[in-house]
């Protein structure tokens, strides 16, 4: 009897000991469960928030680094374009925006897709571009009206040069320009001249460049035909005009050149046949159809040539610009510890405006 009563109270405090350390324990968890809840970060708290700005501006700067245009960009927007990420061969378009609308969210658009929001809550958001400036100055120009630019008049020593099958004249001549000077045209010659006889003659005026002599290179410029049935009996001063000869080196000359085309004689030119001594000028002869020429010394045609000059202007400033690096401010909840700023070089430097 002793024995089963004894065996029933061991029993008895057992259970009670078993119950208390249970109670014991699970007590102990609850406590644990309380202090590791406490301990998990708060969605709301500065820390998370930057957390979740930082994770933003991160994917921001992945793509935006690799921009190689762009498109539209203020303080709170950018669209840029990337190089072909969908295997389509064609660039991608890339988009984030915030509305400026405290709470609002930041979001991303991709090509013709919806916006997809990056963060939410987001209180400020700020763009902010550093632009290379490349300067290129563009030459400008000034044109002359038109001017005399050289020519040759006499009242004395006066000599008929017909211009016949093998008989051929030609002036050389080269303008005396002012040091400012980078280029010249010729808008027209006069010269002197009259019928040959019948009125059947056909003259080319032409005008050629000059071989290092000073004798037609023949290359012809420009050329006008010129017909004697338009002469008088007597002299007269004649005129064509051109609208090829420009660009012209202050440093060279031309030569201007009468060569038959029809007729015993085509027409007869005024001269003087002695005592001209102008260095920059020079009529030449050719007996063979200007394969050869020679020079007539003292001697020259009475004729006069207009034309404009071209001297330098100040030069215009072209800035265009690149952009370097663009700096990003994100602040997400209300406590300005949850600012996060950063910056990305941009490595294509893509152009854009001012």
């Amino acid at each position: 009897m002793r024995s089963r009563v004894h065996r029933e109270g061991v029993s008895l405090l057992e259970t009670v000991a078993a119950v208390a350390a249970a109670s014991t324990l699970l007590l102990g968890l609850g406590s644990a469960m309380l202090l590791a809840g406490r301990a998990l970060p708060d969605t709301r708290s500065p820390t998370a928030q930057t957390v979740a700005g930082a994770e933003a501006i991160e994917s921001v700067v992945a793509e935006l680094q690799y921009a190689v245009s762009i498109n539209q960009r203020s303080g709170r927007m950018m669209e840029f374009t990337v190089a072909d990420r969908g295997g389509d061969a064609t660039p991608d378009v890339i988009r984030y925006e915030w509305s400026g609308t405290a709470g609002a969210p930041l979001t991303r658009k991709y090509n013709t897709g919806a916006a997809v929001e990056v963060l939410a809550n987001v209180q400020d958001f700020d763009l902010t571009y550093d632009l290379q400036t490349i300067s290129t100055q563009i030459p400008q120009a000034n044109e002359s009206a038109e001017t005399l630019l050289i020519g040759y008049d006499s009242s004395q020593d006066y000599h008929d040069y017909p211009i016949k099958d093998t008989e051929w004249y030609s002036e050389y001549f080269r303008p005396a320009l002012p040091p400012e000077a980078v280029s010249w045209k010729v808008t027209r010659v006069r010269f002197t001249a009259r019928q040959a006889g019948l009125l059947g003659g056909e003259a080319g005026i032409q005008l050629q460049t000059p071989t290092a002599a000073g004798l037609p290179s023949g290359i012809v410029l420009e050329e006008r035909t010129f017909y004697e049935n338009i002469l008088p009996l007597l002299y007269l001063v004649q005129e064509v005009t051109y609208t090829r000869v420009s660009g012209l080196s202050p440093q060279q000359g031309l030569c201007l050149v009468f060569r038959w085309q029809a007729d015993g004689e085509a027409c007869k030119l005024l001269g003087q046949d002695r005592n001209v001594s102008d260095a920059n000028i020079a009529l030449l002869k050719s007996t063979d159809r200007g394969v050869s020429w020679s020079t007539l010394s003292a001697q020259s045609l009475l004729f006069s040539v207009y034309g404009t000059v071209t001297t330098a202007g100040t030069p215009q400033i072209q800035n265009r610009y690149s952009l370097k690096a663009v700096g990003i401010r994100l602040k997400t909840g209300t406590d300005d510890q949850a600012t996060v700023q950063t910056g990305v070089r941009i490595l294509n430097r893509p152009e854009v405006t001012q």
